[in-house]
This record gives structure tokens, sequence and C-alpha cells, in this order.
């Protein structure tokens, strides 16, 4: 996995852009898509409705994750159509579409997807704005085909990408996009069988099975009630962000920093001090943090939430779809140090990790007659830590995005909450953030990100003690 930027930060040489979309039959086949009883997930849904909202106030929402990567020599275009087509068909998240009827929203279901076919439309030479604007071009959630695939050809190889709305992935996507593409094409233009990735699962199963649970659920499940017991100890509300961020609205538009943070040696001092305390990763991160909330704002506990997957198995990890829930964190800071902190931050994490699984939507169903809790907002603070060490095939996607040069950006647009996303690569630790485009905002972000980074550094140092500040901002 490769860290995440903001797709204005893309600056490659021009090149020949050629897109990958939906036939005109596949279009029409999709129109007359039935309507499932399958409902959306609750991440879906929540989704939606946060687009039109942002439709309604003549706002861009930031809701594209695109992936890109390099090949070298001349894309043969035959073959790329063939494989991005096979993706197409294989995961069952892009055979869907959805309408609001009544104020609620369905999903129609395409019947055969053996019948999607993408095209290649060659749109000539472009330079890196061009190119930004064609995928920012790509269609809204409610449009079935709100998904793009294309290149830029130059002379001495090609620039690979797909443009996927948020509503048909997430991070575990793009770590694993990349490499059944990049797998597949090299297969077919070699001659030779792709290699066995094993079958996906089906994000029609995830959300029917997240529907039942939901159904099952009430106010006096233990998980519930952990989840109200967190709001309430935050006054009815989602973590806030430590400090300043100037006057805001429920959204705002949101604009970017990304720092190097630790090189991979220190990286991997900072994993053994983590161990040392009794902590993974996760742990030492959420600790630092807490201490970075102590240094500048005073505060005694630390209180965030920090995305995870909701994949269970080996096949889950294959399955093209939005599977992601968020685990409540907060513990007491005091004079603690980062050993201390560390373990009490992964116990914490650990502990409640079965929350992901609840979606903080239907807590919030549940809870809405709660005086304390009915009139919570979802927006506030993440947190959030990947990894390219992770399950399925790891070692092998690793390889591929340290090859083919991955990058993930992400478009700017509007947001509800201040979003720190922390990535592990094989050059080490980075951290992106988001956060409202004024100059409160704006100072108080780089005050953060650099107290941070400190504390990280401070972490490695006690087995690292030679180490000298590398941060690199950019």
């Amino acid at each position: 996995m490769t860290d995440l930027r903001p797709l204005h930060d893309w600056s490659g040489p021009p090149g020949v852009l050629t897109l990958w979309c939906p036939s005109a039959a596949s279009m029409e086949s999709a129109k007359r898509a039935p309507v499932s009883p399958v409902l959306p997930s609750y991440e879906q849904e929540q989704h939606l409705h946060a687009f039109r909202a942002c439709e309604q106030r003549h706002e861009a929402m930031a809701r594209l994750l695109v992936v890109v990567w390099e090949e070298g020599g001349r894309c043969d275009l035959r073959a790329l159509t063939h494989v991005v087509t096979a993706h197409v068909r294989r995961h069952d998240t892009y055979h869907s579409w959805f309408e609001e009827r009544a104020g609620a929203i369905v999903r129609h279901v395409l019947e055969d997807p053996a019948g999607i076919q993408m095209e290649p439309l060659m749109l000539g030479d472009v330079n890196a704005a061009d190119w930004q604007k064609h995928v920012m071009a790509t269609p809204a959630p409610f449009a079935w085909d709100c998904f793009r695939f294309g290149i830029l050809q130059r002379v001495s190889g090609f620039t690979c990408f797909a443009s996927i709305d948020h509503l048909h992935g997430d991070a575990t996507l793009i770590a694993f996009l990349m490499t059944e593409i990049r797998s597949a094409y090299r297969a077919v233009i070699d001659g030779e069988k792709p290699h066995h990735l094993g079958p996906p699962g089906s994000y029609l199963y995830y959300c029917t099975n997240q529907r039942r649970r939901a159904a099952a659920t009430t106010l006096a499940d233990h998980e519930v009630k952990r989840w109200i017991a967190f709001l309430q100890r935050n006054n009815g509300r989602m973590p806030a962000f430590a400090l300043p961020l100037g006057l805001l609205e429920d959204r705002y538009h949101a604009e970017y920093v990304h720092v190097d943070i630790l090189d991979d040696a220190v990286m991997d001092a900072f994993e053994s001090a983590c161990h040392a305390s009794g902590a993974r990763v996760i742990g030492g991160l959420l600790a630092c943090a807490a201490l970075t909330e102590r240094e500048l704002a005073g505060r005694s506990r630390y209180t965030v939430v920090t995305p995870t997957t909701t994949r269970r198995s080996p096949k889950a990890f294959r399955t093209t779809g939005w599977c992601v829930g968020v685990v409540p964190i907060d513990f007491d800071v005091q004079q603690r140090t980062f050993p201390e902190l560390a373990l009490t931050a992964q116990s914490n994490f650990d502990e409640r990790l079965s929350l992901a699984d609840v979606p903080i939507e239907l807590v919030l169903e549940l809870a809405a007659e709660l005086p304390t809790v009915g009139s919570v907002a979802t927006g506030g603070v993440m947190l959030s830590y990947m990894d390219v060490n992770v399950p399925p095939l790891s070692a092998r996607i690793a390889r591929e995005w340290h090859e083919a040069n991955g990058r993930v950006y992400i478009n700017q647009g509007i947001a509800a909450q201040v979003a720190i996303w922390l990535f592990r690569t094989q050059r080490g630790l980075s951290l992106t953030a988001a956060y409202p485009a004024n100059e409160t905002a704006r100072a108080s972000m780089h005050r953060y990100v650099a107290a941070f980074a400190g504390a990280c550094r401070r972490a490695a140092d006690a087995l690292m003690p030679t180490y000298s500040d590398v941060g690199r901002e950019r």
C-alpha cells in the first residue's frame, strides 16, 4: 500500500489518454435492472445521503478513490479491455445502482453481469490538469457507471489508473485492485494463466448480513451500550479535534497536508518500542496522538474514532466493496509515559474492536430518543492507520506496489470531519490530514502534525538514540 494524497498533487508528464467506460448496451441493460431486496450497506446509505446533501448545496464531495501505477512499453488496449471487463464482472458491488424512492434508497441489480462490456475511448493528448478533470468527471454515486479505468500512454511506458466512487470501495479495495488488474494484464499479454487470487466474496451478501444483524440489534446489546456510553462520556457528541478550526458549518471545504514522518529504519525502531510496551503499532500511534493533545491542548483524556476493516475471512479480503467500521477510543492520559499509554491504547482498541461491526448510524437510530445522544453529529475527528503488511497476499501486494510505484489519491471537496491517515509503506511512516480550508485550521493542523511527528520520533529514539530529525513536509 502507498500513502494517500490529494488528486491535485498528481503531476505526471503528458500522454495520450484512453478511458474505459461501460458500453452503450451495458448502460441500457443497467437501466432495466430490477429492484433488489438487498438494502444498501450503512456505509453506502450514508455516502449517498451525504452526496445528495452536497449536490443540493452545489458543493463538490470528496468521494473518489483513485489508484495510479506505472507500466512499461505500449499498452495492449485489447488485453486491458478484457481485464477491466473481467474485473467489473467479477465483483458484484459494480452490478448495483441506487435511486431514491419516497425518501428511501433502493438498490437495482443487473440480472446478467456476464453481459457487462467495458469499452476504450481514446481522448488524445492531455496534461496533468486535463487528466485530473477527466478523473473528476467520473459519474456520481447515483449513476450505475460511477467507476472509470484508464491509461496515459507515453513513448517509454504508460500510467494506469482506476477511479472508483467510494460507494464501491475502501482502502482494502485499493490495495487489492491494482494487484488484481496488473497481474491479470501481464498474464494476458504473456499468454499465461493469471495468478490465482482466489474467488472473491459477495458484497451483496455483506450488505444482507449487515442488515440482518442490524434488525436483531437493540439498545440492550452490549456493543450498543458501549457505544452509547462512549458518546455520553463525550457530552453526546463524536470526538472533536483538539485545536481551533475557525468558524465552521456542519460541512466544510477541506484542504490537505502530507508529511513523511519516519523513514523505514526508524519506523522499525518505533514498532520495536511499541512491542516493548506490550502494544502493536496502532497502540503506539494512538499513544503519540494522546501525547500530542496533552502537549498542545492540555487534554487529560484522549478521545477519537479509528476505522478498521470489517472483513473477517480471506475471501472477504478479496471482496470489492465498502467494508469498514469505526472503533471508539478513549482513555486517560494524565502524566503517563509513552510505554504506559501505548499499552493502554492497545488494550482499549482490542477490547472495543467488536464495536466496529455495529454501524454508528445504527447506534444513532436506536438511541434517537435518548436526550444525551439523540442530536449527536457524525463529524468530529478520525485517525486511521494502514500497513502494507496485512493479509491477504501481503508480500505480493507490497512487491507490486513497490515495482509499479503505486499511489492513491482522493479528490478535494466538502468534508464533515478532521481526518488523519497514517500509512506505513516500504519508505516508512507518512501522514496525510484533511482539515477546513481556513487560516486558523491550517495553523492548528501544522502545529499538530509537527508535535505528532515529534512524539513518534521520541518513542523511536528510545531504541535508536542516534536518530536525527528526518521529517520532511511537502
